[in-house]
């Protein structure tokens, strides 16, 4: 049987698929792409990061306090004076179970390793932009670790709720990318 890490992987592939080409047309190697790049990241992961503390994620995750990017991406949008139009959390769920938590973390933690390659490029198209969020964490550090816990913790899991834990994740970062691809939200934040 294939690995736990490889199985949500697959559950996600193409909704992955799509969340990677509805933000690759925020460019955020642009000053308006890159808050509009934060904004989209901001209606998922404060969605996502209330519902699973809600849910007592720490209790799966010791080191979630570790792991939290909330902080860093609200400092990067007041940074970018974006705050006052902060896009309001998208996330309504039916029920979340422990498998449901294990499958979004593992969106989550996955979207960390992407921001390594961003940050770099936009630090070389904007070096003035606050990167916080981009930058947060040594994900050389925290992606193994998150990988051991989540074998140890996740096994017991239903497959199905692991599945939807990954595909609501990343059915939410869809939804804030192509909210931020809307006209009419460009003139949110100030240039």
């Amino acid at each position: 049987m294939a690995s736990l890490r490889l199985r949500l992987r697959q559950f996600g592939a193409e909704l992955h698929r799509q969340v990677d080409e509805a933000f690759s047309a925020l460019t955020p190697h642009t000053a308006d792409g890159y808050r509009r790049f934060l904004r989209a990241h901001a209606a998922a992961l404060f969605s996502l990061e209330q519902t699973l503390e809600h849910h007592a994620i720490e209790r799966l995750l010791a080191d979630w306090p570790t792991r939290r990017r909330s902080p860093a991406l609200l400092a990067d949008l007041q940074a970018l004076g974006c705050a006052e139009a902060m896009p309001v959390p998208m996330l309504a769920l039916r029920q979340v179970t422990e498998g449901w938590c294990w499958g979004a973390v593992y969106v989550l933690e996955g979207s960390r390793l992407g921001a390594q390659v961003l940050v770099r490029r936009v630090q070389k198209e904007q070096p003035a932009a606050p990167v916080s969020y981009l930058a947060h964490g040594d994900s050389a550090v925290l992606w193994p670790a998150f990988l051991r816990q989540l074998e140890a913790g996740a096994h017991q899991c239903d497959e199905q709720e692991l599945r939807r834990g990954v595909e609501d994740a990343f059915a939410l970062f869809l939804e804030g990318a192509r909210g931020q691809n809307c006209p009419e939200r460009l003139q949110d934040c100030p240039a």
